[in-house]
């Protein structure tokens, strides 16, 4: 019997197949949204636009942040039960109604400019994602062969890292406008209309027959989901894995901008420079994963993309650290321009670094998220996405903490963190390792098949 075409062709083929190309959208539009009103917010809190309570900025942005991430802790499992029990499909579809009367609400709160509304917006949209990322991971092995899924998973990452930069991006430059809120507050609607649209042509995707009953008590809802997540041990050590990539992402994503600051010298073009290396990083990691695993599940990306980490991150520290003792002396007063930076090789190695950062976290991440879906039984997949919310949730979390600690009261420099945070990583990846041999034997595997091809 003739093998499907399909399953030969490029990834990003599956763009014009609709079998994914309207996730991808439905997603790439939710993404934007979640971040396109987050970084709005942000601004008006900033600068003073709306009413702070007498709060001072660092704290209302966390409160921002807080409240995108506390849904998934509260709302990932029971969404997850519910993605098993019905048609996944259908269930998109009503999650993204509900971001389009959220959306809505969000377009009267900008009118109103009211803080409180606004904060409960950006928190039932912390829901929305929180309901809808159970349904994209589970989907997607429905949808596409065991071959095309770590191209899937490459793409959507992809897509996904663009769509929040581009959020990111326009909610902050579209609030220095005249006019701004009323641009944010219809260009929400509208994503979220265009997404709804889309989700319409998502395949059907059945619940199966065997999907755990619904169960009401929270906390006995935990405890299963957690359950399920533990009982395949690739399946554990995934979420592992990839909620520890969740706690760098914070980690660098989160210092960056004081890097550039304090320890390059530089002004804010020079933090977006870097960001959007980071950016093109990451989204070069993840589609370059189906190239090296030659379309194929290859757990042996995850300790050549951890080991790479290791390695740019602990050169990051150091590049930063050589840059500041050889230029602080230059610059009392002012900030280096990024042109100014441009012109100095020690500023071009961390911005290396950072790009090659950006492609070490594709080339680690992606693999684990393909491994999880592919061996998560179908009739709890969505429970055991929801699982790995919880724990990236918790990761994040963590990574806040840390930094405050060894920050805040400890006073680390920030390369000494990154320093610390690369020891962490180090130890996490033995870890992952030795409780999951699959990684260590597929590199195995890969090293004998490279020493025995040039020879046969």
């Amino acid at each position: 019997m003739p093998s499907d075409p399909a399953l030969h062709a490029n990834q990003f083929a599956l763009l014009k197949q609709r079998k994914f190309y309207p996730l991808f959208w439905t997603q790439f539009g939710g993404a934007f949204n979640d971040n396109f009103y987050k970084s709005a917010l942000m601004m008006l809190f900033t600068y003073g636009a709306i009413e702070r309570w007498g709060l001072s900025v660092d704290v209302l942005n966390n409160l921002v942040a807080a409240a995108l991430i506390i849904p998934f802790l509260l709302f990932a499992p029971i969404a997850g039960q519910y993605v098993d029990s019905l048609d996944k499909a259908r269930v998109a579809r009503v999650i993204k109604l509900g971001e389009v009367a959220v959306m809505l609400l969000g377009a009267v709160a900008m009118w109103l400019g009211s803080s409180a509304l606004l904060l409960l917006v950006i928190f039932a949209t912390g829901v929305q994602s929180a309901c809808f990322s159970p349904v994209k991971y589970a989907i997607l092995p429905q949808h596409v062969e065991a071959k095309q899924l770590t191209g899937a998973n490459g793409v959507l990452h992809s897509g996904t890292s663009l769509a929040v930069f581009a959020g990111l991006i326009c909610g902050t430059l579209i609030l220095q406008v005249s006019g701004g809120q009323l641009v944010v507050a219809v260009g929400g609607v509208l994503v979220a209309w265009a997404g709804w649209r889309f989700s319409r042509h998502i395949p059907a995707a059945p619940a199966s027959s065997d999907a755990s009953p619904v169960v009401r008590n929270p906390l006995r809802l935990m405890q299963r989901t957690v359950g399920y997540a533990s009982e395949n041990k690739t399946v554990f050590w995934s979420i592992v894995g990839f909620s520890w990539y969740w706690f760098l992402g914070s980690v660098y994503l989160t210092q960056l901008p004081n890097f550039a600051r304090t320890v390059l010298m530089g002004q804010a073009s020079s933090v977006t420079f870097l960001l959007v290396a980071f950016l093109f990083g990451v989204c070069g990691g993840a589609l370059l994963c189906e190239k090296l695993s030659r379309k194929q599940l290859e757990p042996a990306l995850v300790p050549l993309g951890g080991i790479l980490i290791a390695v740019l991150g602990f050169d990051i520290a150091l590049a930063g650290q050589s840059f500041y003792a050889r230029y602080q002396l230059d610059t009392t007063e002012q900030l280096f321009t990024l042109g100014q930076l441009l012109t100095k090789l020690e500023f071009w190695r961390v911005a290396m670094d950072v790009l090659l950062l950006g492609i070490a976290g594709g080339l680690y991440s992606v693999p684990l998220q393909a491994l999880m879906q592919h061996h998560a039984r179908n009739e709890r997949r969505g429970q055991i996405i929801a699982a790995n919310n919880v724990f990236n949730a918790l990761f994040m979390i963590a990574s806040s903490i840390s930094a405050v600690v060894f920050l805040g009261q400890l006073d680390f420099t920030i390369p000494h963190f990154f320093m610390l945070t690369v020891a962490l990583h180090l130890t996490v990846l033995l870890l992952l390792l030795w409780r999951e041999p699959v990684f260590f034997q597929r590199v195995k595997l890969r090293v004998n098949e490279l020493i025995i091809r040039p020879t046969s």
